[in-house]
This record gives C-alpha cells, structure tokens and sequence, in this order.
C-alpha cells in the first residue's frame, strides 16, 4: 500500500510568526483569565459610578459618553438608581449588585479555584427564583399600571411556561424540579392579583442581584477553569512542537 502523504506546506514566513504570536498571546489568555474577568467586571461596574462624578465636575462629555454605553444594557431609572454629588449613577441598583457580585465572586473563586465544584444545573436555578420573583412582579406591576389585564399577563406567563418546557424537554432536563421553578410564575401572579401592584426597593433589588450574580460564578467559573486548562495543554504542546521544529532545522 502506498503511503498517504501530505501536500500541506509548513507555515513559514511572516504567516508563521504571527501564528506563534497569537498562540503566545492564547496561552497567556489561558494562564490569566481570571484576572482578565475581574479587571473587567471591576471597571465595568466602576464606570458607572464615575459618570455622575464627571457630570458634577463639568465633564459633561465624558460624562454622556458613558451614561449612553451603559443605556443600552440598563434603563436607568432614577427611582431604581444611585446618586452621587446630586448625579445619577448610569447603572440601577439591581446591575450595580449583580456586576459587583461578578466581581467580588471571582475575587473569592481566586482563593478556591482548585477545589471548588460547580453546582447541578437544575440546583442552580433554585438561585434564580428570587430575581425572577422580584424582578418579575415588577415588569408585571409596571405592565398592569401601562393598562394590560390580569388575563394578558396569565396568557404571557403560560405562553413562555410552554416554550421554557419544550426548551428543557429537547435537552433533556424537564424533570420534576422544572415544576417547582415554574412556581415562582404563578406565585407573583396570584401575588399581584390579591395584594395589587408590586414595588421592589434597594434591599431587594440589590440582595436577588448578588445572590444571583454569585450563584453565576459558581457555576460558571469552574467550567471556564477547566476550558481553559485544555487549551493551555493543547497551546503548550503546538508552541512545543513549533520549538522543537526550530531546533531541528538550526541543527541544534
């Protein structure tokens, strides 16, 4: 039998560099990626509380340019944010906690990382029912204030029931703990419909968004922990390899 033989041509040349220099930047990536998350999460959840210090110095540009990034990823009402020097912060009270629980988390996942297992994916969601029940009844009471019936939100809350299971039936994960997270819909439901209109404060908008942004690390970060590890592996041994190639063809 004859050998099967290549015809792909060794990377040479710039093209060869630039790969080395990527899979060096890819490997450093894979070694300090913690540190890349929690620079970023502090600076994402910083900024917001610089904005109103601009405005109040006169900066009204840096100032704007910065309310308007963060508008796009939160509402900004003042009644659900902070004030600083008589200034809106850019973000609400419930992103402040739920980005400042990302930060603290990988702070904290920084001294466990080796040890720490992520927790079962239908457990998780256990963490979600507070957020869901307190962010939930407010979009609700805000929907019922804007004229939309009781009878719409029950029609919405079983149309996204029957989508959400279809969902965890097609990955197999509608169990019997499925039920029990779809409680939290007909709960704020019949909430509102005997007690009226629910309106969420700073305790809790902040306490549901910690609890949440820190349940998200633990269960994220050990999957990305161990992501990472395999691409280390695989980077270190084509840097290797490449190394090794180098040294063959100077006869070293």
């Amino acid at each position: 039998m004859t050998p099967v033989t290549s015809n792909r041509r060794p990377v040479t040349g710039l093209a060869r560099s630039l790969t080395l220099w990527a899979n060096r930047r890819i490997l450093w990536l894979a070694h300090h990626w913690l540190a890349v998350f929690n620079t970023f999460f502090f600076l994402y959840v910083g900024l917001p509380f610089l904005a109103p210090v601009l405005l109040a110095n006169g900066y009204t540009g840096a100032a704007n340019t910065i309310y308007g990034f963060y508008r796009a990823a939160c509402h900004q009402f003042p009644s659900r944010s902070y004030f600083i020097l008589g200034e809106q912060v850019a973000f609400c009270h419930r992103d402040v906690a739920i980005y400042g629980a990302f930060f603290l988390g990988g702070l904290g996942y920084s001294m466990v990382r080796s040890s720490l297992r992520p927790p079962q994916l239908r457990w998780y969601v256990f963490f979600l029912w507070p957020i869901a029940l307190d962010a939930g009844m407010q979009l609700a009471s805000d929907w019922l204030s804007l004229g939309m019936s009781m009878g719409m939100l029950w029609a919405i809350g079983f149309i996204a029931m029957g989508i959400t299971s279809a969902i965890l039936h097609s990955f197999k994960y509608l169990t019997w703990h499925s039920f029990l997270y779809f409680l939290a819909g007909p709960l704020g439901l019949i909430y509102l419909n005997y007690f009226g209109p629910y309106q969420s404060d700073l305790f809790r908008r902040s306490l549901t968004g910690v609890i949440f942004g820190l349940a998200t690390v633990w269960l994220a970060y050990p999957y990305l922990e161990e992501a990472f590890h395999d691409i280390r592996r695989q980077v270190s041994a084509n840097l290797a390899k490449a190394s090794g190639v180098d040294a063959s063809i100077s006869g070293r």
